[in-house]
């Protein structure tokens, strides 16, 4: 059908004019969209004397990354995995009590793909490629990335077993062996793994071939200056913000300003590991985040196919 309608525009010249405009409306329409992150989160219903107590009601949400703005998309449920991740044909997994799981977002139904016995970890990530890492916890610490082997249930350790803290220490000039770090999550952006240590209030990054790590910017950048006031970095997922497939963007949660709840949207700089908020939500806090990158969808390619007609039987028309 698509080829018909190409060998119409070469044909006929009348056709030209609408060709430009259906392609011009169909690529607005695509471009416009918003790239989607979705969350486990809990909302914060204050009591109502005489009707009920303090509610706290937890969701997987939609979160639009233009606006920040969360939606809760499923029921209410219990028991969602804090380590999310989204696969690069639309699938959201997370990672709990060393179970691998796939959750359906509108029914909060979750399915075990693969078991990791005694492995923990509240960080997940799932590169373009489908390589898949966790950061364990080990002794109350998170050290080494992991990279999970999914046929096998085998879990592979990447670079030495003090990478985050070597890293740390290195950073600010302290004694090897002095960072006691917790990554509280994962996200990646051109295959470059980030995660938050709650210890120093650093973002860290992680080449996906050999674990090795850095810290990007400067020890504590996350919380320094006019940020000292927010907490609750839990969450972060690579974003894929202008619909090409491939992670361009890194966001993360900002749970608390002032030890109230925030519900921040925040878009990382991954130069100098700051961040700016996008959105909040108030009364909500996120356990994790989970993103996929985008695929272009059929009429997006139509209207690719429609432009490049135009602009061949342009050239034709001068030609004659």
């Amino acid at each position: 059908m698509i080829m018909i309608i190409i060998i119409i525009v070469f044909m006929n010249n009348i056709f030209r004019p609408l060709t430009l405009a259906i392609s011009l409306l169909i690529s607005g329409i695509t471009s416009a969209q918003a790239a989607t992150i979705y969350a486990s989160g809990q909302r914060f219903i204050p009591a109502v004397p005489g009707e009920h107590d303090d509610l706290r009601e937890n969701f997987i949400y939609e979160i639009d990354t233009e606006t920040g703005v969360a939606v809760p998309i499923s029921p209410q449920t219990s028991g969602l995995p804090s380590a999310l991740a989204g696969t690069s044909d639309q699938r959201l997994l997370g990672f709990k009590s060393g179970q691998l799981l796939e959750l359906n977002p509108i029914t909060a139904e979750t399915t075990t793909i693969a078991t990791f016995p005694g492995l923990d970890s509240t960080g997940l990530n799932i590169l373009e490629n489908g390589q898949t890492f966790v950061i364990p916890i080990i002794d109350s610490q998170t050290q080494q990335l992991y990279r999970l082997d999914i046929d096998t249930q085998t879990a592979i350790p990447l670079g030495n077993d003090t990478a985050v803290g070597d890293a740390i220490d290195t950073a600010r000039g302290a004694a090897s062996g002095t960072a006691e770090p917790f990554i509280i999550s994962l996200g990646s952006v051109n295959n470059t793994i980030y995660g938050v240590d709650l210890d120093t209030d650093s973002l860290i990054s992680f080449n996906a071939n050999t674990g090795d790590v850095s810290v990007v910017g400067e020890v504590g950048a996350v919380s320094a200056g006019e940020r000292s006031g927010y907490s609750g970095f839990s969450a972060l997922t690579g974003v894929d913000t202008n619909n090409d497939g491939s992670f361009d963007a890194l966001f993360g949660s900002v749970n608390y300003f002032n030890d109230e709840r925030l519900g921040g949207i925040a878009r990382y700089n991954l130069t100098d590991g700051t961040w700016d908020l996008v959105g909040t939500n108030e009364g909500v806090i996120f356990f994790g985040f989970g993103s996929s990158s985008d695929v272009p969808e059929p009429s997006s390619m139509i209207a690719v196919l429609f432009s490049a007609a135009v602009v061949a039987w342009k050239r034709n028309s001068r030609h004659k």
